[in-house]
């Protein structure tokens, strides 16, 4: 007896080397968790700037308060020894590590040991206080442990997170991926963080976004994202 064929499913798996949708379901599960690191660098981690730059914030009112993070020298001490200063401008919080010098001798050997970095008699409290005597000044904590992403340095959890994400983008390369192949997307993710990941994500199919014409015709191959990568990272590195 002859059967009429079953109408296609629309949730059927779909072929063999082609994103599924648990594959949907885990490309946005990565962006998710690509978007709470980016939130939690830009609450909890620091930009590296400068002490001239946070003394022109307090003097125009934008800074009351500082973080300064280290251990100061004993009192009468002839050596020096380096701080860390934290304010925060808007959303990014900003960092600078100054030295403080018990003498102007002991000034002199910190400028000849590092002749771009500020140096100060006494604390650094002392020396902002002189600036702005309402200025509001805790001490802070160094974190056991950091990682720095592009321009920003967070907290070693940022860290944990970011090896998670890294490791569920590569293993989501192969064959199927859109727009460069398998290794393209890979050298990208290693070489260009973290916007190869952010690329992979929304241009390389596992969230389904923006999908080209032709999917199987990756226009970018291993060699070449390897040479890309090391001419993006190195001009990231550069400008961070």
């Amino acid at each position: 007896m002859d059967t009429a064929p079953a109408p296609a499913s629309a949730s059927r798996p779909a072929p063999a080397g082609e994103w599924d949708r648990y594959d949907r379901i885990v490309g946005w599960t990565l962006m998710l968790l690509l978007a709470g690191l980016a939130a939690g660098m830009l609450v909890q981690g620091t930009r590296t700037s400068s002490l001239a730059d946070m003394e022109s914030h307090v003097a125009t009112g934008e800074v009351r308060q500082v973080e300064v993070i280290g251990e100061h020298l004993p009192p009468g001490s002839d050596g020096y020894t380096m701080v860390e200063v934290v304010w925060r401008t808007g959303v990014v919080r900003q960092s600078a590590t100054v030295f403080e010098a018990g003498t102007e001798r002991a000034a002199r050997r910190a400028r000849r040991s590092d002749a771009d970095r500020r140096v100060v008699l006494g604390t650094v409290e002392d020396h902002l206080r002189a600036q702005e005597p309402d200025l509001a000044l805790t001490q802070g904590s160094r974190p056991s442990s950091a990682i720095t992403v592009g321009p920003l340095t967070g907290p070693g959890w940022v860290g944990i997170g970011w090896l998670a994400l890294v490791i569920g983008c590569l293993a989501m390369t192969g064959p199927r991926t859109w727009r460069a192949s398998g290794w393209a997307w890979a050298w990208l993710i290693l070489l260009v963080p973290p916007y190869g990941v952010l690329a992979f994500l929304v241009l390389g199919g596992p969230t389904g976004l923006f999908p080209p014409r032709e999917p199987r015709r990756p226009w970018l191959t291993g060699g070449w994202a390897f040479l890309l990568g090391l001419l993006l990272g190195g001009a990231t590195n550069g400008s961070a």
